[in-house]
């Protein structure tokens, strides 16, 4: 969780930080969350919009995963985020 939390608050992204969970529910960088995940998946990011949870504009990452996939996956995340966005470094 502190990697991923970590990397948000890296990148300015809004998140807050979880209690005891095994997601985290970052705010999407535009408003259709939806729209968001979609354009994540050209990058091999399986991310899920929250409005399938009630909370429409965040997605929601899980990382009840090896540690090992988190690692691999921040480069990822944050390639994604700054070819699209422009975002980050």
């Amino acid at each position: 969780m502190n990697l991923l939390y970590d990397m948000f608050t890296e990148l300015g992204m809004e998140v807050v930080r979880p209690n005891g969970t095994f997601y985290i529910f970052p705010k999407a960088l535009e408003e259709d969350a939806n729209a968001f995940c979609q354009k994540a998946k050209d990058y091999d990011l399986i991310l899920v919009p929250s409005d399938n949870f009630g909370v429409p504009g965040y997605f929601r990452m899980a990382y009840c995963i090896d540690t090992e996939k988190v690692l691999r996956s921040i480069p990822v995340f944050k390639r994604f985020v700054k070819e699209v966005y422009d975002v980050g470094k």
